[in-house]
């Protein structure tokens, strides 16, 4: 579902494949499951919170795991992968 130019405020929203274009969030909890990638562009958040549950929790208990769990060999895979995700993303077609 796309949303353009929307104000939510005190909800719990889940965020997963939908678009949110120069929205307005206050005071809401934003759930992400780890289904389809939500577009999120140009939006303002004030006091808002984000909670990740089903696969996208899994996944960072996964990484949590790794890093703790491994020795020096976990802890660099985690921080390379952290190193990846601060890298701008490529534009389409490139």
């Amino acid at each position: 579902m796309e949303h353009v130019g929307e104000t939510f405020t005190e909800q719990t929203i889940t965020i997963d494949g939908n678009c949110y274009g120069e929205c307005r969030f206050e005071n809401c909890t934003l759930v992400y499951r780890g289904g389809v990638i939500p577009t999120i562009g140009k939006c303002h958040f004030q006091n808002c919170q984000w909670q990740f549950e089903d696969g996208a929790e899994r996944t960072l208990l996964f990484l949590k795991q790794l890093y703790h769990g491994m020795g020096p060999g976990g802890v660099e895979l985690v921080e390379a992968t952290l190193g990846q995700l601060r890298q701008p993303p490529n534009p389409p077609g490139n």
